[in-house]
């Protein structure tokens, strides 16, 4: 009587299986991976939008601090509007405006400068003897920051 011979190797169902198991593994690895992906992107665009706010609040507090006069309404700066403030004796001008590209530009003279990069508008409202600067970044979900700028041009208080 002869025995049968077994072959080496695996059967179509035990190859399978493996293949089921290994494509369920990926797809649990690949997941994950995106989640992270997804989670250093948006950490990526919440800072770029504070640095973005932080870099325009900077240039625009020691302008509004030391101008002449404060805005006498609510003024947006954005790309089709802009703001004038005057300071200092001579009265020096500063301008800003929003370009396309989403850059907060400060201009004095005929110098123009980068104030902010990824500002889409910012509105100066005044409250008194002092304005509300609402500073809105580009970067898609970013909040909005505000600032409070006091400024005493008449002798307020």
């Amino acid at each position: 009587m002869r025995h049968a011979r077994r072959q080496e190797g695996f059967t179509i169902i035990e190859a399978l299986i493996g293949i089921t198991i290994l494509s369920i593994v990926t797809l649990v690895m690949g997941s994950t991976f995106l989640v992270g992906v997804r989670a250093i992107s948006n950490e990526a665009r919440i800072i770029a939008a504070d640095n973005a706010t932080s870099d325009a609040s900077l240039s625009l507090v020691r302008d509004l601090n030391s101008a002449n006069a404060l805005p006498g309404g609510p003024v947006t700066i954005n790309s089709v509007s802009s703001v004038t403030l005057t300071y200092g004796s001579p009265a020096a001008t500063v301008v800003y405006s929003v370009d396309a590209n989403s850059n907060l530009i400060r201009t004095v003279g005929l110098s123009a400068q980068v104030a902010a990069r990824g500002i889409t508008s910012v509105v100066i409202a005044p409250g008194g003897c002092y304005v509300t600067v609402t500073i809105q970044p580009s970067a898609v979900g970013a909040t909005a920051s505000t600032v409070n700028v006091s400024n005493r041009p008449g002798g307020c208080f």
